[in-house]
């Protein structure tokens, strides 16, 4: 499973997981609230459509906007509804469709007409260069691009930067085989009591408790290995299963290591799509030679730095 299937498969609402579990706060929601003033006046639903939409991140605005709107939302990964958003879309008058595993660079047949289309920190994953061509032959006519994009200086990026190098490898195998020896004995023994009473796995449980002395007593957010503290974090939830089944345990810890290395994947693709200020430029000037017009950019910040850049275009 890929990185942001991965990611998507969890539950989560946006890019940043149970932090915006509502949907996108602070700065960006302030921006999408500005937003609406420039959507089309319509008695007819609203044509939306979300690109690299994840579980439909973001559906909490629209449904803020209070007019009706029929929503496609289109990601590469696989993407699903996500709880907190289902007795929304039941009760409401307006259509909500996600399609995952599919490129936005090639648009299903059926997304055309455009109204709007938005992209939170999602479509400078794609080939931009096949996907806005693509995208203005189905939008509309003044039909409107509104994207926030990842910036190589901002908040988002250096905290990415950051959880790149506090990976440590090492570590997190330790961590893994001192859960499996603790996971195995479990079974040899039956109980507890009997895994209490074995070296080794008195040994692994001490490996772990120095894990979190050593990544999580006494850290802070300036000193502090925070991707570590998360993965540790996570990794002391195993002790809660050890009166559930084998299989449960042992899909934890396999998982446990799989999501260490989704994560760092994450960041690095992240890294990899922030934009600079003259990329920033030769796309506008790329989107001017496409045929899209109004083309405006301009980076979007607040007290703690720089957000992203912003992006709106019209058909």
């Amino acid at each position: 499973m890929d990185a942001w299937s991965r990611f998507w498969r969890q539950g989560h609402s946006t890019t940043f997981g149970d932090y915006f579990e509502q949907g996108y706060a602070g700065p960006v929601k302030a921006w999408l609230d500005g937003l609406a003033a420039q959507f089309p006046l319509s008695t007819d639903p609203l044509s939306a459509l979300e690109l690299c939409c994840g579980n439909g991140s973001l559906l909490p605005f629209l449904f803020s906007l209070d007019r009706p709107f029929d929503y496609v939302g289109v990601d590469a990964a696989t993407v699903a509804l996500p709880e907190v958003l289902k007795e929304t879309v039941q009760k409401s008058a307006s259509t909500v469709t996600l399609v995952g595993e599919t490129p936005v660079e090639t648009l299903p047949d059926a997304v055309k007409n455009i109204d709007v289309c938005l992209s939170i920190y999602g479509m400078e994953y794609s080939r931009l260069e096949e996907t806005l061509p693509g995208l203005l032959g189905r939008m509309a006519a003044g039909g409107k691009l509104f994207a926030l994009m990842h910036h190589q200086q901002s908040v988002v990026a250096q905290m990415s930067q950051r959880a790149v190098g506090e990976y440590h490898e090492k570590d997190i195998t330790l961590i893994q085989s001192a859960l499996l020896t603790i996971h195995q004995t479990l079974i040899e023994k039956g109980n507890v009591a009997g895994l209490k009473a074995d070296a080794e796995a008195e040994q692994a449980r001490k490996f772990m408790n120095g894990m979190g002395n050593k990544y999580i007593s006494g850290a802070t957010l300036e000193t502090g290995n925070a991707f570590m503290a998360d993965h540790v974090l996570a990794a002391l939830r195993f002790f809660k299963l050890l009166g559930q089944p084998a299989e449960v345990r042992a899909r934890f810890v396999s998982e446990l290591g799989e999501e260490a290395l989704a994560a760092r994947e994450r960041h690095r693709q992240m890294l990899s799509v922030a934009k600079s200020a003259d990329d920033i430029a030769s796309l506008a000037q790329d989107m001017a030679t496409m045929g899209w017009s109004a083309i405006e950019t301009q980076e979007l910040t607040d007290k703690e730095g720089i957000i992203g850049w912003t992006v709106t275009a019209c058909a």
